[in-house]
């Protein structure tokens, strides 16, 4: 290897030093900064945007104005993408499109258009050199995590620093080919449609994808006139009601199927009355559903207040025996002591009971973090809209049709 490639190796490698530097020190957290390191940079600081715990709800909310909005490419960018990757079909059906970006995202940006005939969509594209750079910068920081699990072997059981790498890798990649929208958006649709027996289900759609207009660069949809759950939280538009019929729908797909969107955080919601709509829909999770349906019994026992009982739910479903049961149970009802106010953050509870369970000896199967992460979103959204409720004793009337 050179000396130029190692310089720009390293270069690289401090960069992602520089990112959790960022993240972790007390000041307040520059979100431009950390959109102008890439697409790998703002992915992991995505993941970490829901860790109230290591972070505090400040920050946290600082961060997810990634999840939405970041600086978008200049209209000859986005032109250019379209004349190199759109197909014959996209110049024959389309008849103008908005110079002016409607959303640009870390991977993407969207720009509203029409069809012959009038009918509204939106355009979305890759920004050029995304998957370039990514790759690149994926090598960097994975450098970085087998450095700091060499020197702190315990990170990788609290943290699992590399799966969450390899994690980020994998739904990024999926992401980056903009055909595998449609083949999430398909499979989530049959799902729904499999739950005749839910009405609430019948309030929940998907945009339409134009596929002869697309490409894996190129993306043509139905345009949705409606708000993002993201701007209905800033405008304080978005009820707790809503949320709970969210978590009522989400929880069909997490708990009962143990196949659902990956990455639902508020800006890939939009909603209208009773109506939800999902969007981004590439990455589709599948969780071992011994364990999604143990995660769902631990937070119906935490909803009746029988921390006992969820400690006991929580050693069931480790693949390894607490060191202490009657100690761990211990621990646990001190843990959860005063949270029946209502006033503690799920996120954080579960991330301490995470270190609490690790720390006693237990571990869990590959895959849990997927489904926590999905609670940390809905969590964060409670905290948004209504932080004195309080949601697992709400969640309690339909937690039937959710196991």
């Amino acid at each position: 290897m050179s000396i130029a490639s190692v310089a720009y190796h390293v270069s690289r490698i401090l960069k992602f030093i520089l990112l959790f530097r960022l993240i972790f020190r007390k000041r307040e957290i520059e979100v431009a900064r950390i959109e102008q390191m890439g697409l790998l940079a703002v992915k992991i600081a995505q993941m970490y945007a829901v860790r109230s715990d290591l972070l505090g709800l400040d920050k946290c909310r600082q961060l997810q104005a990634l999840y939405e909005a970041t600086t978008p490419i200049a209209w000859a960018e986005f032109e250019a993408i379209l004349n190199q990757y759109a197909p014959q079909a996209f110049w024959e059906a389309v008849t103008e499109i908005d110079q002016s970006p409607l959303a640009a995202a870390s991977l993407g940006q969207v720009h509203a258009a029409r069809l012959q005939g009038g009918t509204k969509v939106v355009v979305k594209v890759i920004k050029p050199h995304a998957q370039e750079h990514f790759e690149k910068d994926l090598r960097a920081v994975r450098f970085l995590a087998r450095v700091a699990v060499t020197f702190y072997p315990k990170l990788k059981r609290l943290a699992d620093p590399l799966g969450t790498i390899e994690t980020i890798a994998r739904l990024t990649r999926t992401e980056l080919n903009l055909e595998n929208e449609a083949v999430g958006t398909s499979r989530l649709e049959v799902l729904r449609d499999e739950a005749r027996d839910l009405p609430h289900m019948k309030n929940l759609y998907f945009p339409k994808i134009y596929t002869a207009l697309s490409s894996p660069q190129v993306l043509v949809t139905e345009q949705l006139e409606v708000n993002s759950v993201g701007k209905g939280l800033q405008k304080n538009d978005f009820t707790y009601e809503q949320l709970l019929a969210l978590f009522r729908t989400h929880g069909y797909f997490l708990f009962f199927r143990g196949e659902f969107h990956g990455d639902l955080h508020p800006g890939n919601i939009f909603y209208a009355g009773e109506k939800l709509w999902f969007i981004d829909n590439a990455n589709i999770e599948q969780a071992d559903q011994n364990f999604s349906k143990g995660l769902l019994r631990f937070l119906g026992k935490l909803g009746e207040q029988d921390y006992q009982g969820a400690a006991q739910v929580m050693q069931e479903l480790s693949l390894s025996p607490p060191n202490d049961k009657q100690r761990d149970y211990e621990k646990f009802t001190h843990l959860y002591s005063g949270f029946e106010s209502g006033k503690s953050s799920l996120t954080n509870q579960m991330m301490e009971t995470v270190k609490l369970c690790v720390n006693s000896g237990m571990e869990f199967p590959e895959g849990a973090f997927p489904v926590i992460k999905s609670l940390m979103y809905l969590d964060g959204m409670v905290l948004k809209c209504a932080p004195e409720a309080r949601l697992l004793e709400d969640v309690l009337e339909f937690m039937g049709d959710l196991s």
